[in-house]
């Protein structure tokens, strides 16, 4: 299946019979990359969130617990979820608030270095019930006009 050019989530699934600790080894690639896609966005004020978040997330992992992800409020930010939608099937997603060409940029390299380890999975774009795209606080949605109220 072709991927599809910009997509809101990209989900990875893993073969029912995977643990979250089968991604203990490639998870810090993965969470590298999260972390460099959202450079841009990141503020200054905490500089060693990341490594924080890494090493959090890596010892979830080894336990076999879900790890909490990177989910940081920035308003462009790439985020990685953990849902807590099937325990018998590992899941984890990357999304952003609009459809966005990085959103499938990684999905698709998460699922090479995935292949590369062996690690069974399969791919899927724009699964969740996100409702319509947003928008930054103060910008004007496509199609919607504002105007003022008119005086009789």
């Amino acid at each position: 299946m072709t991927p599809p050019v910009k997509a809101r989530s990209g989900h990875i699934l893993l073969e029912p019979k995977r643990s979250y600790r089968d991604l203990v080894r490639v998870y810090p690639e993965i969470h590298r990359r999260v972390v460099e896609m959202n450079r841009p966005f990141v503020r200054e004020a905490d500089p060693l969130l990341p490594e924080v978040l890494l090493d959090e997330n890596l010892r979830d992992l080894k336990g076999d617990r879900k790890p909490v992800g990177y989910n940081r409020q920035d308003a462009f930010g790439l985020r990685l979820i953990f849902p807590i939608a099937d325990e018998r099937r590992v899941e984890f997603y990357f999304s952003k608030p609009t459809r966005a060409q990085e959103v499938v940029q990684i999905t698709e390299q998460v699922s090479a270095l995935l292949r590369r380890r062996g690690i069974r999975h399969t791919v899927e774009y724009d699964r969740l019930p996100l409702g319509p795209p947003r928008f930054p606080p103060g910008t004007v949605p496509p199609g919607v006009t504002i105007g003022y109220p008119r005086s009789t």
